[in-house]
């Protein structure tokens, strides 16, 4: 049993050290470690603050390379650094290279921008004329752990919002709505989320001007 799973049953009503329900076996702690492994992921999509930097060998004339990682997930790329040119490339889509010229597969010379493709494969615009080193830092997911004995991949101010997505779902599952959307809140408020995305129930959206009114007629 690990610290966040402590702080669980600690939350839930129950003695870690002589625990009734989540035992402290593989079987019995199922239910608090998926709901902790979903919260680490979620977390981690949300705010991208697990980050890695890998070293991509390109080659001569090749486009497209997959992104296999051995530990974690791909999540999305941040920053792609081109050491032939000591500059960074910018991302760009499809309709953007369409539109700047429909040829562009057919291009080589020194990489521009790259083009995120489904969920672990990009490319490279134009393609490298010789095989050069690229930086490429990541926004990874982490791998699910399943024993105690399995580091745990998130901030330590972001624990106890994993904590509370916990409790959360166990409420749910037991049809207590009141305590799962309490706990819910709190897992929103340690994440920061309703700082990033405030929710005013009496704010009204509306388009506003704060230009001076046109003359108007008199007489």
């Amino acid at each position: 049993m690990n610290d966040l799973e402590r702080h669980v049953i600690e939350l839930i009503g129950e003695d870690p050290d002589s625990p009734d329900v989540f035992v402290d076996t593989a079987a019995g702690m199922t239910q608090i470690r998926e709901s902790l492994n979903d919260a680490i992921e979620e977390i981690c999509m949300v705010t991208g603050s697990m980050k890695r930097t890998y070293i991509v060998p390109l080659e001569a004339s090749q486009m497209f390379y997959r992104l296999a990682f051995s530990q974690d997930e791909f999540g999305w790329v941040t920053d792609a650094f081109y050491h032939a040119t000591k500059r960074r490339l910018e991302q760009t889509d499809l309709v953007r290279l369409n539109a700047w010229d429909p040829r562009w597969m057919q291009l080589n010379g020194s990489p521009q921008s790259y083009l995120p493709i489904g969920f672990n494969v990009i490319g490279f615009v134009p393609k490298p004329a010789a095989a050069e080193i690229l930086e490429l830092t990541c926004v990874t997911i982490p791998g699910r752990y399943s024993s105690d004995a399995d580091r745990i991949k998130l901030r330590d101010e972001f624990k106890w919002a994993a904590v509370h997505f916990a409790v959360g779902e166990y409420y749910a599952s037991r049809g207590d709505a009141q305590q799962a959307m309490y706990h819910h809140n709190v897992y929103l408020d340690r994440l920061g989320i309703q700082q990033i995305y405030p929710l005013d129930q009496g704010e009204i959206r509306q388009f506003r001007t704060n230009k001076e009114y046109w003359p108007r007629p008199t007489g």
